[in-house]
């Protein structure tokens, strides 16, 4: 029988078509086993409808008597993977950074895809509504962190959304959508606080131990690869604390961004000046800041330190990363910072205190001011304004004007413990 058209429906043997002379568009269903041709209306001239929709026809079809052929199933764990490729093809073609698909990569890799394994549903022809609801809970319950899981749960909706839409192969009606967890605030606490210096000397003492945390130096060649690992995010929490740059504009520095050379000091010792070039496209846009020049030599010294013929033969130029992944040749991730900065406060018992790795910063703008650095002179040098200084760190000034504000109590300045009202 000859149609008037014929719709693919991503399955083997079953199809949309049209016939002359009727008004509403059939499903076309072939049993290759019995050879049998069956139809059923899809009661529409809708053609979208018919393209969202003809799988419910087909199981009435199926109910009622007719041939069942055993549809086409395709993988969750394949659609991820092409979903990965598009959004490096997107980074290609400019419409997203590169950094933005890293991102998509890693929430898959270490969010996504690990729920859904568990979760039971393999195919995309599972998915309903009602699927992976528990997102959020699961992850909750694992201890991560409410505004990891909500950023995870957004790609997730992105990803299938993007099946329902870009590959038309899920019904719009059976999309479901994930739920952000409710983030609690404490407003106790403050964001990315600045280390106190009690917990910001048991903080360095154990980093420095940290570099070389499992066990004696060994030629197992896996187990370089993992010190080079912690060296360089050792490496990068120093250099983080001495600049005082925001994580997001280290991760777009490269060589020809940073440069050092000795320097003469005012006692006629000598040291090395790092300048640092930070992109216009950044926060607060292009600007040229000053740092001690030893953490940017440690770290070109720690990347020349230790090469594998596993990883790729870079040749560092302007254009290679500062803090480089040798086996991609892009800048290492800051998936990668977090997970060893949230280590170290494990291990050295303040990851309660909601200290994060913009706490460096933080803590560099407190250092500085209580060392007496001009606050106006900080805020250039950070791409900062003098306001958000003053708002921020207003409590600073209290601890450097602590003499000045504690001549009310004479006892203050005696060598006696005794207190008087």
């Amino acid at each position: 029988m000859a149609f008037l058209e014929k719709i693919d429906t991503g399955q083997t043997n079953i199809s949309i078509v049209k016939f002359d002379k009727r008004k509403n568009y059939y499903l076309y269903v072939y049993d290759p086993k019995t050879r049998k041709v069956g139809y059923a209306s899809l009661q529409t001239t809708d053609l979208e409808y018919c393209r969202q929709n003809w799988f419910k026809t087909y199981a009435e079809y199926v109910q009622k008597g007719g041939s069942s052929i055993r549809q086409k199933r395709t993988l969750l764990t394949t659609v991820l993977k092409k979903y990965i490729d598009y959004q490096y093809q997107r980074a290609s073609r400019g419409e997203i950074k590169e950094r933005t698909a890293n991102t998509f990569y890693e929430r898959i890799r270490n969010n996504i895809r690990p729920y859904i394994d568990q979760s039971g549903i393999k195919t995309v022809q599972e998915v309903n509504k009602r699927s992976f609801k528990e997102f959020g809970r699961y992850w909750v319950d694992k201890g991560k962190d409410v505004t990891t899981i909500n950023s995870c749960a957004s790609t997730f909706n992105h990803f299938l959304n993007w099946l329902s839409e870009d590959m038309d192969l899920l019904d719009r009606n059976n999309v479901p959508r994930l739920k952000k967890q409710q983030v609690v605030k404490d407003y106790k606490k403050e964001c990315n606080p600045a280390f106190t210096g009690e917990d910001w000397s048991i903080f360095k003492e154990t980093l420095n131990r940290y570099e070389f945390l499992d066990e004696e130096w060994t030629d197992d060649m896996e187990e370089k690869e993992k010190w080079w690992y912690r060296k360089a995010f050792v490496c990068w929490v120093k250099f983080q604390y001495h600049s005082g740059n925001r994580p997001h504009e280290t991760s777009q520095l490269t060589y020809g961004d940073v440069t050092y050379k000795e320097h003469i000091l005012p006692n006629g010792g000598k040291t090395l000046r790092g300048i640092i070039t930070i992109a216009r496209d950044t926060k607060r846009g292009a600007r040229t800041s000053v740092m001690n020049g030893w953490y940017i030599k440690r770290i070109i010294d720690h990347f020349q330190s230790f090469k594998h013929r596993r990883w790729l033969e870079v040749e560092t130029n302007d254009n290679t990363p500062l803090f480089l992944n040798p086996y991609t040749g892009n800048t290492l991730h800051s998936e990668t910072y977090r997970h060893h900065f949230k280590n170290v406060l494990r291990l050295c018992k303040l990851d309660a205190k909601g200290y994060t790795p913009y706490s460096l910063r933080s803590t560099h703008i407190t250092q500085q001011l209580i060392n007496g650095v001009n606050v106006m002179d900080l805020s250039r040098n950070l791409g900062t304004s003098y306001g958000m200084i003053n708002r921020h760190y207003d409590g600073v000034q209290n601890i450097i004007k602590s003499d000045q504000l504690l001549k009310l109590n004479k006892h203050y300045y005696d060598d006696s413990e005794k207190i008087m009202f």
